[in-house]
């Protein structure tokens, strides 16, 4: 008897690797393409907003153009002082001064003070020195040296000085900026005047000429200008 071999099929299996993932780098870049009709929407909001813009500021430009110009100096509201004084002159009890300074002396304020606080009615004037400093002026029938104190921010007397024929008692201290800040004091016409400010002593001395010279032509004025202190020179002067 013939043995019969039998041979069996050899099955083979074939193993796949998985594929290893790509890097995202090797990807190819896609740029985005974006129609003209797509750009026009997208370019719209912002040339809307320029658009704006411009209507605004062509509006706004009159406004602009109608303000009036700074001439570098500083700002000075139109103020009649000789006027101010004399509607003063119907209720003070004294001839309230208005001094004529001349060219460079701008007046910022003129103004009545009554029924006061500290029970001293005044008449007060200011004025923007050709420096572009301050003085003020002060005026009053019914100084005591408790107000005379306060207006002059408690300064020391610093001396005296004769000048257009009043005597002037001198005070100085700095202000904030630390600015000398003076004052002149002195009787004329049966009244006292405070100068104040952080003018230079040329502008006081111009600012006391005239002053004086205005207290000579009052209707109130005496014959002449007190040179004795006042009995409202506060105490220890």
């Amino acid at each position: 008897m013939e043995s019969v071999s039998q041979q069996h099929p050899q099955v083979h299996h074939d193993r796949h690797e998985p594929a290893a993932p790509r890097d995202a780098e090797d990807e190819p870049q896609v740029t985005p393409q974006i129609t003209s009709k797509q750009a026009k929407r997208i370019n719209a909001p912002a040339r809307g907003m320029i658009i704006s813009m411009a209507v605004l500021v062509l509006l706004a430009l009159p406004f602009f153009l109608l303000q009036p110009r700074p001439d570098g100096q500083t700002y000075r509201p139109d103020v009649d002082v000789a006027q101010e004084a004399g509607y003063a002159a119907d209720v003070a009890g004294f001839e309230p001064l208005a001094p004529e300074l001349g060219d460079g002396y701008s007046p910022n304020y003129a103004r009545w003070q009554g029924n006061t606080a500290d029970g001293v009615d005044r008449w007060e004037a200011g004025w923007v020195t050709p420096s572009s400093r301050f003085i003020g002026l002060v005026q009053t029938d019914q100084a005591n040296p408790t107000w005379l104190v306060e207006q002059l921010d408690q300064a020391p007397q610093t001396g005296t000085r004769e000048a257009h024929g009043v005597e002037w008692r001198t005070y100085q201290a700095e202000d904030d900026q630390g600015r000398p800040a003076r004052s002149w004091v002195g009787e004329s016409g049966g009244s006292t005047i405070v100068l104040t400010g952080t003018a230079t002593d040329e502008e006081f001395d111009h600012v006391a000429a005239a002053v004086v010279s205005a207290a000579s032509s009052s209707p109130a004025a005496d014959d002449g200008a007190s040179a004795a202190p006042s009995a409202a020179s506060p105490s220890g002067s």
